[in-house]
């Protein structure tokens, strides 16, 4: 974390950007909702479970377009960028100005339908059944 440090110092930062380390796992829920916007800067994902965290605790959420990410969350809780600095640049600067003109309170109960048990289930009984014919 010390090139990190550096930049917040020379950028002068220090009002607006918090280096918290390592956290315990309680601790994630309170860091993430005291946010307005969670940025992912994967290179590879499968299924990214930190960006529903995110969404979970009302945050409009900026990450990379790998692996399985696109189908993690519905278009209007992500802004989907290619893994380059000026595509996750050009998506936070856009998330930025519309972060408070959306409604990011109803997130949490959105993921919690699309990822109900039952929601999984026929989801996956649709799979099955497209494979069958």
């Amino acid at each position: 974390m010390p090139a990190i440090r550096s930049l917040v110092d020379k950028l002068e930062l220090h009002d607006r950007v918090e280096l918290l380390g390592s956290l315990e796992h309680g601790q994630v829920r309170d860091v993430l909702c005291r946010g307005d916007i969670f940025l992912n800067t994967s290179l590879t994902e499968s299924f990214c479970i930190a960006i529903l965290e995110a969404a979970c605790c009302n945050l409009l959420v900026v990450t990379t377009d790998v692996g399985g990410v696109p189908e993690v969350l519905p278009p209007e809780m992500a802004f989907l960028a290619k893994p380059t600095v000026p595509a996750l640049h050009d998506q936070l600067v856009k998330a930025i100005h519309v972060v408070k003109k959306t409604d990011t309170s109803t997130f949490y109960d959105q993921c919690r339908t699309i990822y109900s048990w039952r929601t999984i289930a026929e989801k996956t009984e649709k799979v099955y059944d497209y494979v069958m014919e």
